[in-house]
């Protein structure tokens, strides 16, 4: 781990010298554009971008807001120049001679502004998307002040559902009645490998002090991603440098809750940037013990019901030591040809499960690169590729050896290109993806892999100014299965100022996993556990509506959706009644439908309330009884209130979440009845302090599970168990305020 962190400090070391130096000469034929950013009341702005429009070039301003762009001659230049809480201003300039611009920025009073690039991967404001997206902003992140990734989108997404699976120990999700096969996580646009629980991601990866925003986009809408993404795609937008010199450490210290501390340190000029991360986190593993069982009703065949008392439960919440850095250069070699290089590192030692002489490593290596060239204003042609080798080991720390017990490779390569024909942005590419999975539960921990390869088309076409409607297809091409097309149209309407109305239709195409067609695992001689080689690809079918009204600092948004899949893959049993052994088939067709409602309300004496609803119905029913573990109804609820007194900015965050009851039904063959089991409602609240002093240090004080909330061990697989209030206190040092960089 310190060869890792030194080799990036070199690199980055090693960079400087050159950079600096160019900044300095005068090149013939270029002139200079220099400025400084400021708010209304005059005060400078640090970390604006200012870019250059259809070129390579951006720069950050410094602590004193100050930013220079050495650009080629040419008649006229557009800038656009944007900072997170202000509203972005674009500016049109000559381009005869040297410039000094001195720009003002007004505060936003809503998050509209805000650019997001998910659903069509093009910069574009969030109040322009035909698509349904919504946007976790670097705001919201601090407020709720979370501890990893899951906490962050429990406290921040309706609809959204983690439990624990007992089997690897890790956490499970559910997202809007789908599971995590249908849902796509995106790291900048590229999608993870490994597991943690069954075909989840191991959400450990994600370091929420890395996380700039999140942007998700509801079901299959989107046509430019990953066939996975039947259910809905969660894009992590990471930091990058944002001035000219970028320097932050953090810790955050909860006791046997965790703790964690943080570096980056970067750089930014208007051809160079480079950033770098390197963190570390530690949690505990804690146990919970219900004192007693859980009470089950039995009904019986001739109608009589019992009542049971099962025998307590308890499970262990493990826990980890985490190291993890990344490294990301950019570099653009003109106005119009860029690239970029990147990598990271995560490295997981879990502890010995109890009576173990092992511990679990995980660790995950990512090497990524991307091209980027502007022919003029209207066409760009980018190429990305990317490399994701996650690995799974079991360590011996007495015999001083270590057993590869998992692994999984994916290779991706994509060509897109971008054209603006006037009304009409057209986008279209193809991207290759090679997988090669080793997994304990194939036969004899084998390797299987296999090749994707896809096609698509997309435009994005402006009718009118109220009226802007983006439609594509897609097609997939994998394994044994046939080239298969999707569709997929939204529609945005304003017809007035206040008012958007959205809607959109698309399909969904879902191939089998490696896991799912080649599997074959023997659990301790109770069961196996087949794949199966004929399962067919899941398809959809999703209808979605929203309307949203935005005047001033008030934001009202309603949406509704509705689901069909076929050929939905799940486990049965090879012979019920026989024996427990089980394999994937394609089920029966299932659906889902959901509403849900936000209102965001900005007053401009400093408070800002958030409050959100979800319903979710995914109609798992047998025999007329409930079998979902989902629960139907959830809400949130965020306030937030910042003023500054004398040069120091207070901030309180109060923030909840709270998820229905839920009674689930399940099939007992030996009293030929079903069995009812009542998972109680469940509120979940933290209070968060903090003081940002004028020379960028900030402290924090959090009291995270305010109400000392206790989840029963019996209830384990419909939420994340959580033992108690946990104390938080941080401390964040940005460095380039306190030297003036």
């Amino acid at each position: 781990m310190k060869n890792i962190a030194l080799l990036l400090l070199l690199l980055v070391v090693a960079a400087l010298p050159k950079e600096v130096v160019a900044d300095n000469i005068a090149e013939v034929g270029r002139h200079t554009i220099r400025g400084i950013v400021v708010d209304e009341d005059q005060k400078p702005i640090a970390a604006a971008s200012v870019r250059l429009v259809n070129t390579t070039l951006a720069s950050g301003t410094n602590a004193k807001g100050e930013f220079v762009l050495q650009v080629k001659q040419r008649p006229k230049y557009t800038l656009v120049v944007q900072a997170l809480g202000y509203t972005p201003k674009t500016i049109d300039l000559e381009g005869t001679k040297d410039t000094l611009l001195k720009v003002v920025l007004e505060l936003t009073t809503g998050r509209l502004n805000e650019v997001v690039v998910t659903g069509s991967r093009i910069e574009k404001p969030l109040k322009d998307v035909p698509i349904i997206t919504r946007v976790i902003g670097k705001d919201e992140i601090a407020a709720v002040n979370p501890i990893d990734v899951i906490s962050l989108l429990e406290y921040t997404l309706p609809g959204i559902q983690f439990f624990y699976n007992s089997m690897s120990q890790t956490q499970e999700i559910s997202y809007q009645g789908m599971d995590s096969k249908s849902v796509l996580f995106l790291v900048d646009g590229e999608r993870l490998s490994g597991e943690g629980a069954d075909h989840n991601i191991d959400f450990n990866r994600l370091n929420v002090d890395n996380i700039e925003r999140v942007e998700i986009v509801r079901g299959a809408a989107s046509t430019l991603y990953d066939s996975r993404a039947i259910g809905g795609v969660i894009n992590i937008i990471t930091k990058r440098a944002e001035r000219p010199i970028n320097a932050n450490v953090t810790a955050r210290y909860a006791g046997v809750n965790g703790q964690k501390y943080g570096a980056e340190f970067g750089c930014r000029s208007e051809r160079f940037s480079s950033f770098t991360t390197l963190g570390y986190r530690h949690r505990s593993t804690y146990k919970i013990k219900d004192g007693t069982g859980k009470r089950v009703e039995i009904l019986n065949p001739d109608g009589t019901t019992d009542t049971r008392e099962l025998t307590p439960s308890q499970t262990a919440i493990y826990g980890y030591r985490i190291w993890d850095a990344s490294q990301r250069f950019n570099y653009a070699f003109t106005e119009h040809l860029s690239a970029q290089l990147s990598g990271s590192y995560y490295g997981n030692r879990r502890p010995p499960k109890s009576g173990r002489k092992f511990y679990d490593k995980y660790e995950d290596w990512v090497i990524g690169s991307k091209i980027k060239y502007i022919f003029d204003d209207n066409h760009t042609l980018d190429f990305n590729y990317s490399f994701d080798n996650y690995i799974k080991r079991a360590v011996y720390f007495q015999a001083g050896r270590s057993v590869r017990s998992y692994g999984n490779a994916n290779s991706t390569g994509r060509l897109n290109y971008t054209g603006n024909y006037g009304a009409h942005t057209l986008s279209f590419g193809g991207e290759w993806q090679y997988e090669r999975l080793r997994h304990y539960m194939m036969k004899d921990t084998g390797t299987v892999s296999g090749s994707h390869y896809a096609a698509y088309l997309q435009e994005d076409w402006r009718i009118t100014p109220q009226l802007n409607i983006v439609a594509g297809v897609r097609g997939d091409k994998a394994f044994q299965y046939k080239f298969h097309l999707t569709p997929k149209v939204s529609l945005l309407y304003r017809p007035s100022a206040n008012l958007t109305l959205r809607g959109g239709y698309a399909q969904g195409y879902r191939i089998p996993t490696l896991k799912e067609l080649y599997q074959e695992f023997n659990m301790a001689g109770i069961l196996t556990l087949y794949g199966n080689k004929d399962l067919k690809p899941e398809k959809s079918q999703q209808y979605s509506l929203s309307a949203e009204y935005n005047k001033g600092g008030l934001n009202l948004t309603v949406s509704a959706y509705h689901n069909r899949f076929k050929n939905k893959i799940s486990y049965e049993y090879l012979e019920p009644g026989v024996s427990y052994d089980m394999h994937y088939v394609n089920a029966e067709n299932v659906k889902t439908t959901g509403i849900e409602a936000t209102a965001d309300y900005r007053l401009p004496w400093g408070l800002k309330v958030t409050t959100a609803y979800a319903y979710v119905n995914n109609y798992e029913k047998v025999n007329g009884y409930n079998a979902s573990w989902v629960r139907p109804h959830s809400a949130k609820l965020n306030l937030q209130y910042k003023h500054t007194f004398h040069k120091v900015q207070g901030t309180v965050a109060f923030n909840s979440q709270w998820a229905s009851r839920i009674t689930r039904y399940s099939y007992d063959a030996k009293l030929k009845g079903y069995r009812q089991y009542v998972f109680d409602a469940r509120a979940i609240c933290s209070l968060n302090l903090g003081v940002q002093f004028l020379r960028g240090v900030k402290l924090g004080l959090m009291v995270d599970n305010l109400f000392n909330y206790k989840d029963k061990a019996a209830d384990s697989t419909v939420q994340a168990p959580l033992n108690g209030v946990s104390y938080v206190a941080t401390l964040a040092l940005n460095i380039s305020d306190l030297v003036k960089f």
